[in-house]
C-alpha cells in the first residue's frame, strides 16, 4: 500500500492544518526537540490500583447508581438529544436505570479502582502541554514520585487530579460512545483509526488511545508520543503509565499496526486491538468542542440503545456465564487492577445493542452459598425486565436460566431445571475448584448445548 502520509491522513480524519475541532495548536508538538519524553513527561510513579499498598492515604469516593443517574440527566441532556433524537426527559426510566446502575459498578470497579490509566495519560499529556500547571517547584511531571504530592495550597493532591480524569472515561457520553468500538474489536477498521490518531499526532504531538483485549475485553489507557511509517502501516511509540519516568531511560514501550494483516496490531502481549477517541481532547478540556453532529450520527449511535441487556450477581462464591441467542458468550470490560469490592456487585455481563432471541445463563458454585441474580433488559426498541433472583447454591451445583427477549414482547426469565444437578456429571469437578473465575460457568453451557 502506499505510505501513510499527512495528506491522505488528514482526508480520512476530516482534520484542517489549521487545528482539530477549534482547538488550538500545541507548539511544542510541532518541535521534534520539544516531544513528549517519558523520561521527563511521564510521572515519576507507576501506575497503581486501590488494592495496593503503595499510598495507602489515597482514597476513593464510592460513586451509587442514583449520583450516576444524576450526573446523567444533568450532563447528557443536550449531547443526548443530538446523537439519539431523542431528549433525556422522553427516555424510558428503565433504560437510564440500567445504564446509571452499570456505570456506577464500572466507575467503582474500574475508573475508581482499576489502576489509574486512564487519568495519568490525560493528567501527564496536560502538564507536558501546560507545565505551568504543576505544582510549585515542580518542573517536569517525573519529578513527582507521589500522586499524593499536593497541586497547590488551596488545592488537593495530583492524585485527585488523576482521579478525575479517571472518572471520564465512563461519566462523559463523549468518552462512552468515541471508544464504543471495543465493544466489538473485531469490527474495528484500523485505516480509519490510524487516520484519525496520526493526524492528531500531526497536529498535537500526543494521543491518547485505548488497548483492548479482544477475547476478555480487558482494556489499558496509553499516550501516544510519536509515531514512525512503515510500507504497510505504522509503529506508534507509548507513555504507558505502569511504568515510572525512570524505566524510560532505558526501555522504549512500542506499537505496530500493519494495515495488511488479519490481525493488525502487535507488540503487546496482553492485547491485540486499539480503539482512539477523537473527541478526548474535548472531554480532557471540558468544553464542547467536538459534538458529533455529522447527518449520520443517529443512524451510527441509535442502535447502541435499542436494547440493552445485563446481568449480574452479588458474590465472588458463584461462577457466572451467559451466552447470546447466537451461543456468543456475554461479556463486560474488564481491566488488570479491577477492584471487584468496589461495588456490591461481583460478576456482571452486559451488551448493547442486544439481539432479540434466547440468552442462557448459568451459576456454578464453589461453596455453598446464597446468591442474588439481578436481570435487566431495557431500552429505545423494548419492552422491560427488571428482576432479582435470590436462591442458595451448593458446592458444584449449577443453576441454568434461560431469558426470552422477543421482539415486541415483554422479556422473561424462567429457571432450567428446577431439580438440583450437579456441574460432576458435565465437568471435571477441579475446574469448578480451580477454574471458577476462567469459566467453570461458561464450560458448563458449552456441554450443556
Amino acid at each position: 500500500m502506499a505510505p501513510l502520509g499527512r495528506r491522505r491522513f488528514l482526508k480520512y480524519a476530516g482534520v484542517g492544518a489549521t487545528g482539530i475541532y477549534g482547538l488550538s495548536r500545541t507548539t511544542r508538538a510541532a518541535d521534534d526537540d520539544a516531544a513528549f519524553d517519558p523520561t521527563r513527561h511521564g510521572f515519576g510513579f507507576a501506575n497503581w490500583s486501590s488494592s495496593d499498598t503503595f499510598y495507602p492515604e489515597h482514597e476513593h469516593v464510592e460513586v451509587d447508581p442514583t449520583s450516576v443517574e444524576r450526573r446523567i440527566q444533568r450532563e447528557w441532556k443536550g449531547v443526548f438529544a443530538d446523537l439519539f433524537g431523542l431528549s433525556l426527559s422522553n427516555t424510558p426510566d428503565a433504560l437510564l436505570n440500567v445504564l446509571a446502575r452499570q456505570l456506577s459498578v464500572s466507575v467503582n470497579q474500574l475508573a475508581a479502582s482499576n489502576g489509574h490509566c486512564y487519568g495519568m495519560t490525560f493528567a501527564a499529556q496536560r502538564y507536558f502541554e501546560v507545565s505551568s500547571d504543576l505544582p510549585a517547584g515542580v518542573a517536569v511531571a517525573a519529578d513527582v514520585s507521589d500522586p499524593e504530592i499536593p497541586l497547590g495550597s488551596d488545592e488537593g493532591p495530583i492524585g485527585d487530579l488523576i482521579d478525575r480524569y479517571q472518572a471520564t472515561q465512563l461519566l462523559s457520553l463523549y468518552a462512552w460512545l468515541g471508544r464504543r468500538r471495543m465493544l466489538r474489536p473485531q469490527t474495528i477498521d484500523y485505516e480509519t483509526e490510524v487516520a484519525a490518531l496520526v493526524a492528531v499526532l500531526d497536529e498535537f504531538g500526543t494521543a491518547g488511545i485505548t488497548l483492548v483485549n479482544s477475547e476478555t475485553r480487558s482494556s489499558h489507557q496509553v499516550l501516544v508520543t510519536g509515531y514512525r511509517e512503515t510500507p504497510t502501516g505504522v509503529e506508534l511509540t507509548l507513555y504507558d503509565p505502569n511504568f515510572p519516568a525512570q524505566k524510560y531511560a532505558t526501555t522504549t514501550r512500542r506499537l505496530s499496526i500493519d494495515l495488511q494483516k488479519d490481525t493488525p496490531v502487535t507488540g503487546s502481549a496482553e492485547y491485540d486491538a486499539f480503539v482512539f477517541n477523537r473527541w478526548d481532547r474535548a472531554i480532557r478540556a471540558g468544553v464542547e468542542v467536538a459534538k458529533p453532529t455529522r447527518s449520520d450520527a443517529r443512524a451510527t449511535f441509535d442502535h447502541l440503545l435499542s436494547r440493552v441487556f445485563r446481568v449480574a450477581t452479588d458474590t465472588d462464591a458463584v461462577s457466572l456465564a451467559v451466552v447470546d441467542p447466537a451461543g456468543t458468550p456475554v461479556g463486560r470490560n474488564t481491566g488488570a487492577f479491577m477492584d471487584r469490592e468496589g461495588s456490591d456487585v461481583w460478576a456482571t455481563r452486559y451488551c448493547y445493542d442486544a439481539p432479540t432471541g434466547t440468552y442462557r445463563l448459568a451459576l456454578v458454585g464453589a461453596v455453598d452459598t446464597e446468591y442474588d441474580l439481578s436481570v435487566q433488559v431495557a431500552g429505545l426498541e423494548t419492552e422491560t425486565l427488571d428482576t432479582v433472583v435470590s436462591k442458595s447454591l451448593s458446592s458444584g451445583e449449577v443453576h441454568e436460566y434461560v431469558v426470552d427477549v422477543p421482539e415486541n414482547e415483554t422479556p422473561s426469565i424462567a429457571r432450567v431445571d428446577e431439580s438440583s444437578s450437579s456441574v460432576v456429571s458435565r465437568l471435571d469437578p477441579t475446574s469448578v475448584a480451580i477454574g471458577l473465575a476462567g469459566g467453570a460457568a461458561l464450560t458448563y453451557l458449552a456441554h450443556s448445548r
